[in-house]
């Protein structure tokens, strides 16, 4: 039955008359380019502000679909539609599908089902069927806030709680959407479907506002909206795909305002089994200039070429690496590079690692570690240090879902365990923990430091990792407290030690983990590098029984 506020009403396919329409609305030919390679789908979110018509409501459209074609986008999650939907589905020969006023779907390939949920303004879904006859579950949505926090003099840093507030309410409606899209693809048609879940989210995400983006964003905030799908088995496609946090880069609020708070607003998330995201990236350009306040994301999907489980072990490395400093005295964050480059790790546990500190050049050194080597960046600070933080942090081949500071019993400096969730290729989590103890020889600081840690892990219900420096021996009640807990991947007897590096003369950095049921570990070296920094690094694989 036609329905011209939405569902099937609007789904059509344009040849002939495509054509005639387009003459007859003053749209130009802007036919979208096929996907890149074989298998790929390539989906675009945007919202399009006020149906694209803000530059005019004829010559706002037809830029609205040139941006869209010139993408090459298979699929569009658009917000803001206001009733363009028809005219740029036909200047680009797609099927649409409206639901209600805002949100709608625009696809190159047939819609077999509206599969939608949740408020008609809010949420838009539709199950595509894809060239090779597989089926794509994907939901355009449009989120709402509370209270105005990007016009220029509207937020405070100072006050993070007043902020987080401006963003509840995008984190209600989107928990009480998964759960009504999970329920809606419950059922045994819908077995290993991908889904996607792309548009508007008028929140930022605790990816970029961690820790390591606090030089960028000038604080560290948890923002719950992000959470709500990550913890729900999701990825960040663009987080996926650009590891760097580049608050400029990464902005999709507001080409149109440069004076407001740039910020990730927009977002393409997806959860599937042989599904990998290859390419995500920003666009904001149009050759006679860009029509929405939204920058559009476009995000390249391809099949995972290999099979989701493998044999091979997980390359694990602890690196106290003195902040760059090497034995010469020299800083050479690339020489610390070149290490690890050569050790091809899936994580690295770093530890004595500064973030726009004086004595190192001002230089977010985690993140620069993780540009170099193509890697994810976390931090945890210990203190403020030289006009930066000193702290630790956590690189990983394999995207970052989550990273937080636990907070340790002081010591001598303040102390903290960094822990990260990451997501591997079969979809597995797992948490990996550095850590950096007191180093006094008295342990009674490292010990309570230890302690609060062991009673933190005793808790975890999945796969870890913990590796660091502990500043204590094998023989050590430090120790005992982890061997108790978690496997010791046992360095080679005859080489064993790790400090100084270049005269060792003790074992104080290590790598456990845990259930030991779930681990098997596969072969463990200190790496013998006497001049980068006072430590070995220590390489160990790891294989994990439950991928």
């Amino acid at each position: 039955m036609a329905d011209t506020q939405g569902g099937f009403g609007w789904r059509r396919e344009v040849g002939a008359l495509g054509a005639a329409l387009m003459a007859f609305l003053g749209l130009s030919s802007c036919t979208a380019t096929g996907s890149a390679g074989p298998g790929e789908v390539r989906v675009l979110t945007w919202n399009i502000w006020h149906g694209g018509r803000e530059d005019g409501a004829a010559v706002g459209p037809v830029r609205v679909a040139e941006v869209i074609a010139d993408s090459g986008a298979d699929i569009v999650a658009m917000q803001e539609t206001y009733g363009s939907g028809p005219r740029i589905a036909t200047a680009l020969g797609f099927h649409l599908q409206l639901r209600g006023t805002n949100v709608s779907i625009h696809s190159r390939y047939p819609i077999l089902e509206d599969i939608s949920v949740f408020e008609e303004f809010k949420c838009a879904g539709a199950l595509i069927e894809l060239p090779d006859r597989s089926r794509l579950a994907l939901y355009s949505i449009w989120l709402p806030y509370d209270a105005e926090i990007w016009e220029e003099g509207t937020r405070d840093s100072s006050d993070p709680q007043t902020l987080l507030a401006a963003c509840q309410s995008s984190a209600r409606d989107l928990e009480a959407m998964r759960l009504a899209i999970e329920e809606r693809l419950a059922g045994p048609d819908f077995a290993g479907v991908p889904i996607v879940i792309a548009g508007d989210f008028n929140s930022m995400s605790h990816l970029d506002y961690g820790e390591v983006g606090f030089d960028q964003y000038g604080v560290a905030l948890d923002w719950p909206t992000s959470r709500v799908l990550t913890e729900a088995g999701f990825l960040d496609a663009y987080r996926e795909c650009n590891p760097s946090i580049d608050r400029a880069a990464d902005s999709t609020w507001t080409p149109r305002f440069p004076e407001q708070e740039q910020d990730r607003i927009d977002f393409v998330y997806y959860r599937a089994d042989g599904w990998r995201a290859v390419q995500s990236r920003i666009i904001r350009e149009h050759r006679e200039g860009f029509p929405s306040d939204h920058a559009a994301l476009l995000t390249v999907f391809q099949p995972t070429p290999v099979p989701l489980e493998t044999d091979e072990p997980l390359r694990v490395v602890s690196y106290n690496i003195r902040h760059g400093v090497g034995l010469d005295d020299q800083l050479d964050l690339e020489r610390t590079a070149g290490v690890l480059r050569d050790l091809a790790p899936d994580f690295v546990g770093l530890q004595e690692v500064d973030l726009d500190c004086e004595r190192s050049g001002g230089v977010n050194q985690v993140h620069q570690l993780a540009a170099e080597l193509a890697m994810h960046p976390a931090f945890g600070g210990f203190m403020d240090y030289q006009g930066g933080r000193y702290g630790m942090g956590i690189l990983s081949r394999h995207p970052i879902v989550d990273a937080y500071s636990l907070r340790l019993p002081d010591g001598n400096e303040p102390r903290v365990a960094l822990v990260v969730e990451a997501q591997l290729p079969g979809g597995e989590r797992v948490l990996v923990v550095s850590v950096h103890f007191d180093w006094v020889e008295d342990d009674a600081f490292r010990f309570a430091q230890a302690t609060a840690l062991a009673e933190f892990l005793a808790d975890l219900g999945q796969p870890y990792i913990l590796l660091g420096d502990f500043n204590d021996g094998p023989n050590s009640r430090t120790l005992g407290l982890f061997r108790a807990l978690a496997t010791e991947a046992a360095k080679p007897p005859s080489d064993p030690l790790t400090f100084p590096a270049d005269g060792a003369l003790k074992e104080i950095d290590f790598v456990f983990c845990s259930p030991p049921a779930d681990w098997s570990v596969e072969s463990v070296d200190v790496i013998d590098e006497p001049l980068a920094s006072d430590h070995r690094p220590v390489l160990a694989e790891l294989r994990l029984l439950t991928r």
